[in-house]
């Protein structure tokens, strides 16, 4: 089987607190993006997990996702032996949740290779144990998230928004931009969930990340970017997650047009994207 595993941008990130287990309560308003990785999945009689890639891996097998479910969920069936082959289209460390939206159509292909009925919700409580991001991938809208981001809560999206994601191949550590937070909770979620339930455009300007502050500190070349895009007459600009990539939001599909042209030999990755 061959299974597409779209990318997800933060059109809102807020962080209320650092928890007692030194991770960070956040509130984020998801939507998924026509971009995407895709993933084979094969059944052989080895026993084994074999795994390729387009792309030299950024860490060792036993440390990929897509492994880390296989592990979980072999176990559960009598033959667990896989050839799985992932095509890397979204760019790594890049705030587009690549790995996490691998992992849960991983989930969701083992449990259609193997017929282990699992639930939406056993599926998305495995999700949530190996990364606070996969849970969102088990929805089929635009969602809210909290907690660490296991807590989602779908809603409809009526507002259409024609986009341009850039990533100029930089790569942050969530992580190191987790350490460094220190801006807590201003971020209006309530507010924009309702404009974007009634499709109000007024929503965009309410849009905001508060990571934005730590990386662009950490790589003040960002900023140049967003400089980029507003010069483009982008309405609004801003880093997903925690960055490397930044999206602009654009009025009618002529801006998001010329934009695109002017933009696309500048970086490595220039994509007009779609909501899905």
């Amino acid at each position: 089987m061959i299974r597409k595993c779209f990318a997800k941008i933060n059109l809102t990130l807020d962080s209320l607190y650092k928890r007692s287990d030194g991770y960070h309560e956040i509130d984020t308003i998801m939507v998924r993006i026509g971009l995407f990785d895709e993933l084979e999945i094969k059944a052989n009689d080895s026993g084994d997990f074999n795994y390729s890639s387009n792309l030299n891996s950024i860490c060792s097998v036993e440390d990929n996702l897509v492994y880390k479910v296989w592990d979980i969920l072999k176990d559960k069936t009598n033959n667990p032996g896989v050839d799985v082959y992932l095509k890397k289209n979204i760019p790594l460390a890049a705030g587009l949740a690549g790995g996490s939206t691998d992992a849960a159509e991983m989930i969701k292909g083992l449990n259609e290779l193997w017929q282990l009925n699992l639930s939406k919700k056993e599926m998305m409580d495995i999700g949530a144990s190996i990364g606070a991001d996969i849970p969102f991938f088990f929805e089929d809208s635009t969602s809210r998230a909290r907690g660490i981001g296991e807590i989602i809560d779908p809603f409809k999206n009526r507002l259409d928004m024609k986009i341009l994601l850039v990533n100029d191949g930089t790569e942050i550590s969530s992580a190191e931009v987790y350490k460094r937070l220190d801006d807590y909770g201003h971020v209006e979620n309530d507010l924009i969930i309702e404009k974007l339930k009634n499709g109000d455009h007024s929503a965009i300007f309410y849009f905001e990340n508060v990571m934005e502050d730590v990386a662009t500190d950490l790589f003040p070349h960002l900023l140049d970017i967003k400089s980029d895009f507003l010069d483009n007459n982008a309405e609004v600009c801003l880093i997903s997650g925690s960055g490397a990539s930044i999206f602009g939001i654009f009025m009618d599909d002529e801006s998001l047009e010329n934009a695109y042209i002017d933009m696309k030999d500048k970086y490595e990755f220039v994509k007009k994207v779609e909501l899905i």
